[in-house]
Parts: structure tokens; sequence; C-alpha cells
């Protein structure tokens, strides 16, 4: 059921949004590429548009295309693509380089914080300039060599105590030649550190978007198809515990193995912050003891690129 725009002609650039409070936060490049606007709207069904609150980030670099994500701290993060060490018009306007900025509110007292992403070359000291199609100055450029893998369009979420980011993925051209676009994800454990790559997915130039809902990640991305994930749990994890009923320092009762694997679920009052659920296992079948015992055993699905790797193990008695 269509309920109306919540942008006009002048925030058609929409980027990104976030949520808090009732409110949802809806973000805009004005113009195309370039300085972050802000329109707040408490009902996306009226048909009307919220209060445009007009610019309210103004980048320090050219490049736009921001992802933004309440962080752990409750605060407003953007991530940007920083256009300032290449020509981004021959590289999808995307960029080796991700800008990183937070406010305490979304609105006001945006603060430039080190990069998110930083895969920069080597300078070559050389200033350069090219077009945008949609902005009336030519864009200033350092050029930096050799030439670099280049990502964008940024979209950003929280997963447990991990962030992942994911974005365009423009490849620099190698001995095989070029590989061609797709989407990449990187991730860090805190915001304050640098984002680490970890690989990408499809073929072609996505302008991706992560969600979750019902229990599964969503990548939205432009390929001709879209990507569907239980979560960032390996599968291959099988538990069991005993227990020592006789004090000898031997566990003598056991449940049988058990598949183990986490949960997700949103967490409440937060658009982009998933709650894990521990994977547990079921020992209430055992009788009272004087120890208990636990055996865990690792294997990786038939064709699967990665393994399980064990963190921490947390018991916990009733």
């Amino acid at each position: 059921m269509p309920f109306g725009p919540v942008s006009n002609y002048t925030s058609r650039w929409m980027t990104t949004a976030e949520y808090k409070d009732g409110k949802f936060y809806l973000y805009y490049d004005n113009p195309n590429d370039q300085d972050p606007h802000l329109i707040v709207d408490e009902d996306l069904r009226d048909g009307k548009m919220g209060k445009d609150y007009g610019l309210v980030f103004k980048d320090p670099s050219d490049g736009s295309d921001n992802a933004v994500i309440r962080g752990a701290d409750g605060k407003f993060h953007f991530i940007y693509e920083d256009w300032s060490p290449l020509n981004a018009s021959k590289q999808a306007w995307d960029s080796p380089l991700a800008g990183h900025a937070v406010s305490p509110d979304g609105i006001h007292e945006w603060k430039v914080l080190p990069p998110a992403v930083d895969l920069r070359t080597k300078a070559t000291g050389k200033v350069l300039e090219y077009k945008h199609p949609f902005q009336p100055d030519k864009l200033k450029y350092e050029e930096h060599m050799p030439k670099q893998d280049a990502f964008g369009d940024w979209a950003g979420i929280l997963v447990g105590e991990r962030y992942y980011l994911f974005a365009d993925y423009d490849p620099a051209a190698n001995k095989s030649g070029r590989k061609g676009m797709s989407a990449a994800w990187f991730t860090s454990t805190s915001l304050d550190e640098p984002f680490k790559f970890c690989s990408h997915i499809g073929q072609g130039h996505p302008d991706p978007d992560i969600g979750f809902a019902e229990g599964q990640f969503y990548l939205i991305t432009q390929f001709n198809q879209d990507f569907v994930s239980p979560g960032p749990w390996v599968k291959g994890v099988q538990a069991r515990v005993g227990v020592d009923t006789s004090n000898d320092g031997k566990a003598d009762q056991w449940t049988e193995w058990q598949e183990i694997e986490e949960r997700y679920d949103h967490k409440p009052g937060f658009a982009k912050q998933i709650v894990k659920v521990p994977a547990q296992v079921d020992a209430s079948g055992l009788p009272a003891g004087y120890g208990v015992q636990f055996e865990i055993k690792l294997s990786a699905p038939s064709g699967a690129q990665v393994k399980p790797r064990l963190d921490g193990v947390k018991i916990s008695y009733e």
C-alpha cells in the first residue's frame, strides 16, 4: 500500500537513514555526492515530509554516499566516501578512503574522527582536478600510485559487539585484468578502530544496504539477486555436558551431542543494533552432582570457505 513521499525534489539524493525515540532520521546529499542534509519524520505513512533541517554536516572532503549508524555509545556515526586520494569519476565514484564523523544527536556538533577505512597507496604529491556532473566546481584530489581499490555507498550494522560495513568494491586492475565490481564487507570490534577488509560477493555495481528481519540478515543490492544469511555464526559446532555424580573427579552422566548455534534479535529502540543470544547446551536432564565437564567438537561443513572458531565458554548454574 503506497503512503506517499517522504522527501521532495530538493532532497531526492537520499543516502541513509536511522531511527531513535519514534523518529526517523533520513539523510540526503545536496548536491549529489556532497554534504549530508537531514529530514526528521515521525510518521512515514502520512504522505507528508517531516522537518527538514537542511545541511547538518559540512563534509570537509568531496564525496558522501554515507552510512549512518547509532553505535554502542548511542551516538550517530557517519561513514562516508572521501574522494581526496583519487579521481572518483574513473572508479565508480568510490574511494580507498572512508571518513568517519560522530554527533550526539544526529543533527548538531558533528566531529570528524580518524578514517574508518584507509587503503590508500603512495601519494605522488600531484594535485589534479576532475568534474562531477551535478556539481558546478571542479573537484581536486591528490594523485596516488599504484592504482587503488575503491569502496563506497556505505551501509553498516552492529551485531553483538562487532560492527560490519558493506560497500561497493571497485578493485584496481591486477595481472589478470580488471575483476569488475562487487559488494565488499569490513568488520571491527569498535567504531574507534579501523575496519578490516573481509571479502566480497556478487557481481556488478551494488549500492548495498544491510538489514535484519525475522532471524535473517538481508544484503540488498542493485545486482540481479540479493543475499540472505543466518548470521556470522559458522555451523559445525557440537557440544555436550557431563556431571560427576560419584565425586571421583570424572563425569559419568552426559547429555547427547547437540548441534549449537547463536541466535539474533533486534535490540529494542534500535534499527541497526542486533543482539546476539549465545549458543547454549541444554543440560536440564542431568542430575545433581559434584562437578561438571563439557566437550566440544568443531568441524567445517562440506564446501565451507570458513571454519568455526571457539572464542569463549561460559558456565552458569541455577
